[in-house]
C-alpha cells in the first residue's frame, strides 16, 4: 500500500482523516521514544511489520519532520517495499523538513485549514488560479491585484511563493516562476522598485508560462 504524507498543521483535520483510514484495520500509533523518532523507533518497527497479521494494519507517525537524518535513511527501505497489507501514515506540517527520498515514496495530501467550517478563502491564489493560470478571464488581471506601498506588495509576493512552492512537485512550470518571483521579491527589498510595478510584473510573467505550450 502506498505510504501517505498528510501536510497541515491543523490537528482536528487531521484527526479526521485518519478517523476515515481506520475503518476495519488495525491501528497502530507509533510514538518516538524521545524528543524524535530514533533509528532504533524504526528498527522497532521493522520487526513488527514482518509479523504476520490477517488485517489491513496502518502505522500512524505523527511529526515525522521530527526524526533524526539516520532514522529516515533507515526507514526509506521500508517505505518503498512495504508488506502488501501494511499502510504508514505520516504527518508534518511542512515537507520541505523531511528527506527528499521520505517525500518522494509517499503520496502527498494535504489538508487546508477550515475557519468556521468553511475553507478559508485566498482572493490572491483565487486570482492566480482561475485568471492567471486557466485563462478564464480575457486579459492579465492586472487591477484585481493593487498595492500602494512596498509592504503590502511583499505580502502578496509571499503568498504567490508558498502557492508556487507547493506546486514545485506537480507543476513544471513553478520552479521557472518560483525563481522569477524570488528574484523580484529580493530586487524589492534592495532597491526602490515600485511596488505595484513589480506585482504587475510577477503577473505578466505567470501569465506568459501558461500562455507557452510544453
Amino acid at each position: 500500500m502506498i505510504p501517505l504524507l498528510i501536510v497541515s498543521n491543523d490537528d482536528k483535520l487531521i484527526n479526521d482523516y485518519i478517523n476515515k483510514l481506520k475503518h476495519d484495520s488495525f491501528f497502530s500509533e507509533v510514538a518516538p521514544s524521545t524528543k524524535e523518532y530514533s533509528i532504533e523507533d524504526i528498527k522497532s518497527l521493522i520487526k513488527e511489520t514482518k509479523v504476520f497479521h490477517p488485517k489491513t494494519r496502518i502505522y500512524f507517525l505523527a511529526n515525522f519532520h521530527l526524526s533524526s537524518i539516520p532514522a529516515q535513511n533507515s526507514f526509506l527501505k521500508l517505505l518503498e517495499e512495504p508488506p502488501s497489507n501494511v499502510q504508514f501514515v505520516l504527518t508534518t506540517d511542512n515537507k520541505n523538513n523531511l528527506l527528499p527520498t521520505i517525500v518522494s515514496r509517499t503520496k502527498i495530501v494535504k489538508l487546508q485549514i477550515h475557519k468556521n467550517n468553511k475553507i478559508t478563502k485566498n482572493p490572491i491564489v483565487d486570482i492566480i488560479c482561475r485568471d492567471v493560470i486557466n485563462h478564464v478571464s480575457t486579459g492579465i488581471p492586472l487591477s484585481k491585484l493593487t498595492t500602494t506601498d512596498k509592504e503590502s506588495a511583499k505580502k502578496i509576493l509571499l503568498q504567490l511563493i508558498n502557492f508556487f512552492r507547493d506546486k514545485l512537485d506537480s507543476d513544471k512550470k513553478s520552479p521557472i516562476i518560483l525563481k522569477e518571483i524570488l528574484k523580484l521579491n529580493k530586487l524589492l527589498d534592495s532597491n526602490n522598485l515600485n511596488p505595484q510595478l513589480t506585482v504587475d510584473q510577477v503577473l505578466i510573467f505567470v501569465w506568459k508560462q501558461y500562455k507557452i505550450k510544453l
